[in-house]
């Protein structure tokens, strides 16, 4: 315990560093510093994105995913809500067309139209 309080109490040592003729040399905190703040950043990747190519890719699958569901005589069907941009499942009754279950749910999706419908309007002043 004693042991244990006292090295928590001890100043920082300075770093040792072995050097290729193995003797170690010793370096203070503030030549690590200096080679620590030498060192350049990675530069960040330049990430191109076109949303109009990914949202004419994502309908041509929904299109062919709704056909392979149509003529498999499941009661698939796949959709995008334009509004909030994201993929909607609904599963059919194929006699009566009654929507079973729709991914996700339809409260959801109401509320995520609400939220979209009401942005802006606390924050709708510039200063």
């Amino acid at each position: 315990m004693v042991s244990e309080i006292q090295s928590r109490t001890l100043p920082l040592q300075p770093a040792v560093v072995a050097t290729p003729d193995s003797r170690p040399q010793i370096q203070s905190s503030v030549q690590i510093a200096q080679k620590v703040s030498n060192i350049t950043p990675i530069p960040k990747a330049e990430v191109k994105v076109n949303t109009e190519q990914m949202r004419a890719n994502l309908t041509e699958a929904i299109t062919r995913l709704n056909e392979v569901m149509r003529d498999g005589g499941r009661g698939l069907n796949f959709a995008v809500d334009h509004v909030l941009g994201a993929p909607i499942v609904l599963v059919r009754n194929s006699d009566t067309g009654e929507v079973i279950r729709q991914i996700p749910n339809e409260v959801v999706v109401r509320v995520a139209h609400s939220i979209e419908a009401l942005k802006g309007m606390l924050h709708n002043q510039t200063t």
